[in-house]
């Protein structure tokens, strides 16, 4: 899927900015987690399909622990580990 105009071009769904980076082993389950509640971007709780930009601070509550993340630049393709 090809983004059709520049402001497109700069942003991205959450659950798939999560599994890219590889906080979470499937997009499903980066998914579940937005659904859940579990993931904030700047401290407001989102929906999957929520679109993303540079300079957005994430932040992931898991078990005991909460990491925040900072968006420094959007990838289409997962990382390597």
């Amino acid at each position: 899927m090809k983004p059709t105009s520049k402001v497109e071009a700069n942003r991205m769904r959450i659950d798939k900015w999560l599994w890219a980076v590889r906080q979470f082993k499937t997009r499903s389950l980066a998914t579940e987690a937005c659904e859940k509640g579990r993931i904030l971007i700047n401290e407001q709780a989102v929906k999957p399909s929520r679109l993303i930009k540079e300079e957005d601070e994430i932040s992931i509550k898991r078990t005991g622990l909460t990491r925040k993340l900072k968006v420094l630049k959007l990838t289409m393709n997962r990382q390597s580990a």
